[in-house]
């Protein structure tokens, strides 16, 4: 989902190693996804115009939900300003680039005026979803936090195995007891940037959640050093960045 995240050499993946053999949820079943992500950069005078015009296009995006055009969607606050200047995000996941299409040929008139002319900077990311969990929720709010690894050259691949084999088993507890609403495990199918960078997204429902992540993050790092090594090893540290949004908005069938 987001271009920037968060790369935590330790993360979810060591205590991961206790969970990876339990049996898999229903909402994580092996399943093709594709997500689509907008960014903009909106002047500070202009947040509120913009936040209630982009609020209009979500009875739009709930239905498209209902109808099975997508299965999850959500708006988000930047809360970690870059450079880039982006200030607002949005994305929808589907089950394929059928439903994707649909629901952008539906927005897309209605994001070329209006508050809309205010954006000062814009940019779009469709991407391969590699992995996805989450329950059914409807209008939540929460905070996104997305990690962003550049593989080293040859090393995607044990990459994706690394995340699916011990980061996944962990987030699907975590989408079952509560303490995160959804996550993504992204590439990019629509090649804007290098090949090789790879994206995790997770929705918390509040700040509390995330904390309580992190605090068993920390006890698994200790425990389990090891295992979070080997994100060094397959990875560029260099190109690591982190991102940190308020969700406004969010759904998921």
């Amino acid at each position: 989902m987001l271009k920037r995240t968060f790369v935590v050499l330790a993360f979810v993946f060591t205590f991961a190693l206790g969970l990876a053999l339990q049996a898999t949820p229903a909402w994580a079943q092996d399943q093709t996804y594709y997500t689509y992500v907008s960014e903009w950069a909106v002047p500070r005078a202009q947040w509120a115009a913009f936040e209630k015009v982009r609020d209009q296009a979500n009875s739009a995006m709930q239905h498209f939900v209902s109808d099975g055009t997508i299965v999850a969607w959500g708006s988000a606050d930047v809360y970690v300003h870059t450079a880039e200047g982006y200030t607002h995000e949005d994305f929808f996941v589907a089950t394929n680039r059928a439903g994707i299409l649909k629901a952008l040929d539906n927005l897309r008139p209605g994001a070329t005026g209006g508050a809309y002319a205010s954006v000062t900077k814009h940019e779009d990311y469709f991407q391969h979803t590699l992995l996805h969990g989450g329950k059914t929720s409807s209008g939540a709010t929460g905070y996104i936090r997305v990690t962003f690894w550049q593989a080293k050259p040859g090393e995607g691949g044990a990459l994706v195995d690394h995340v699916k084999k011990y980061v996944q088993p962990v987030l699907d507890s975590e989408v079952a007891d509560g303490t995160i609403l959804m996550y993504n495990f992204d590439e990019q199918d629509i090649h804007t940037a290098a090949p090789g960078g790879y994206n995790l997204a997770i929705i918390y429902p509040n700040a509390e959640a995330m904390d309580t992540a992190y605090t068993r993050m920390m006890a698994g790092s200790k425990e389990n050093p090891a295992v979070g090594r080997v994100i060094s090893d397959l990875t560029v540290t260099e190109a690591h960045r982190d991102s940190l949004g308020k969700i406004t908005a969010y759904g998921h069938k």
